[in-house]
């Protein structure tokens, strides 16, 4: 997989994390639901955050000169 889809993908995590942050906290109403869907919101996020500042494979070696 190429590098600059590994960070889409991590930053479109951290999206659905913030809108699911904002459906628990403006739409639900009942306690547990809004407690259960906020936890999955910072999991999102901070599986988005890490993906993100993910270190990225190098397939070619560094050249040392000789």
């Amino acid at each position: 997989m190429k590098p600059w889809m590994v960070r889409l993908g991590g930053f479109v995590l951290m999206l659905i994390g913030a809108a699911l942050f904002v459906w628990s906290v403006k739409y639900i109403t009942a306690e547990w639901p809004q407690i259960f869907v906020g936890l999955l919101s910072v999991f999102c996020s901070c599986m988005g955050f890490g993906i993100l500042i993910m270190p990225s494979e190098d397939l070619d070696p560094p050249k040392t000169p000789s």
